[in-house]
């Protein structure tokens, strides 16, 4: 049932003013905003194509499911009780199948949309953008006066910092957007400059946070945008059959990337460094399940620390000294920071494979970049480089509150491409 095929963008708009205040607050809020905007929107949905791509993702998300039925932290899908306010749905697989389910109405609503008629709800997004810019720079020239203005609430060792990292993420998602946006404003040079300044600026304030993933997000979002204007009608199949080749290859790839650097010595971030023990491990435990997987979220229970494996305690020991930290340090703290190896690792090789099958058919259902408008087609193709660094070294793959902020800041390229004219999904 579809109503008032005007309506929905300025729902998508309002959920996107809320975008800075949730970042700030630590990102978990965006699996909350997105299911506000499904219930909202679900009056917009038509009834979805039965298309392969909907074949493939229903497919992916049922293994997801099923996995998390043989994970250690099976134990019920409810926890808690609705008197003491502790209720919640405990099952990672059914928090991550809604999430999907939610973002599909809303990418079904956005398509309800009229072209030419969200100009205010567009303006009003990229405003949200860059006020969040704003307080991203804010936080970046004075992180230290930050952090000890909110340590009586925060822990500004750990949690605070983290909190940071995250909304740089956030920001991240959106820059492709607010770059595509700004540089389309007109043919004076000052929209150009401002383009530019923006991008440097944005790269410096995630240098001087200290964000990895964000500045490998840069340059992956850059790559992307350079790949759909080189090839403008197989970009998107590039970029995505790419992402399914790496899903499918990720336990000898990362083999080979850890190797390549112990071998040469470079020069590695505390954090950078501990995560490629972390790969190495999981990369161990997917020899001992490689069909089916250890279950969703099995990760959380490999408690190995550095004195657990005397070799890498004394590589750690020797590269940063501080060997008793390193020795009671667990190798996986929560997860293994690369989606594509905790799929492997927790869903098996049915779950990269499936993983790898979607990314494909998504991949060709797409339109050719040359079939977009020029906002939303280097929009869309900087969001996959910054989702592929994101998904290579910083969530957990079932993160519902991750995979919400994707699926609205996707939901925003597909309503600037509906609002420039029809792009986005062939006809199948």
């Amino acid at each position: 049932m579809i109503m008032g095929p005007r309506t929905f963008a300025p729902i998508l708009a309002a959920m996107l003013v809320l975008w800075p205040i949730i970042a700030y607050m630590g990102a978990q809020g965006y699996s909350g905003a997105v299911a506000i905007a499904a219930l909202l929107g679900i009056f917009y949905v038509r009834r979805p194509e039965i298309d392969r791509l909907f074949c493939a993702g229903i497919a992916f998300v049922t293994w997801i499911v099923l996995a998390g039925f043989w994970g250690p932290a099976a134990d019920g899908l409810f926890v808690g009780s609705l008197g003491s306010g502790s209720f919640s749905l405990d099952m990672p697989g059914i928090r991550f199948a809604l999430t999907a389910l939610a973002g599909l109405s809303i990418l079904i609503a956005v398509y309800s949309v009229a072209p030419k008629s969200s100009p205010r709800s567009l303006n009003v997004i990229a405003g949200a953008g860059f006020v969040q810019f704003g307080g991203i720079l804010i936080t970046a020239l004075f992180m230290g006066q930050i952090l000890a203005l909110l340590a009586p609430i925060s822990d500004p060792v750990s949690e605070m910092p983290q909190n940071l990292m995250r909304n740089a993420n956030a920001y991240l998602m959106l820059l492709p957007f607010l770059l595509a946006w700004l540089w389309s404003r007109g043919e004076d040079p000052k929209w150009t400059y401002g383009t530019i300044a923006l991008g440097a600026v944005s790269f410096l304030a995630f240098v001087l946070t200290g964000t990895q993933t964000a500045l490998i997000g840069v340059f992956l979002m850059l790559a992307a945008m350079a790949i759909v204007k080189r090839y403008p009608e197989r970009g998107f199949k590039i970029l995505f059959g790419g992402l399914a080749a790496y899903v499918l290859a990720a336990p000898i790839l990362f083999s080979w990337v850890i190797t390549g650097l112990r071998d040469m010595g470079i020069p590695l971030p505390k954090s950078f460094f501990s995560r490629t023990y972390s790969w190495e491990l999981v990369g161990n435990k997917i020899t001992e399940s490689p069909i089916i997987g250890h279950g969703l979220e099995a990760s959380q229970n490999w408690r190995d620390t550095y004195g657990d494996h005397p070799e890498w305690l004394a590589d750690a020991s020797a590269r940063y000294g501080a060997e008793y930290a390193w020795e009671v340090y667990r190798v996986i703290p929560s997860h293994p920071h690369s989606m594509a190896l905790q799929i492997w690792a927790e869903a098996g090789f049915i779950g990269a494979a499936l993983a790898a099958t979607f990314l494909v058919f998504l991949g060709w259902r797409l339109k050719p970049p040359s079939a977009w408008p020029s906002i939303s087609r280097y929009a869309a193709a900087g969001l996959i480089g910054v989702c592929a660094a994101i998904c290579s070294f910083a969530y957990s793959m079932w993160n519902e509150a991750f995979w919400g902020s994707v699926l609205l800041a996707a939901a925003v390229v597909f309503l600037q491409a509906r609002h420039d004219g029809d792009a986005g999904l062939r006809e199948t």
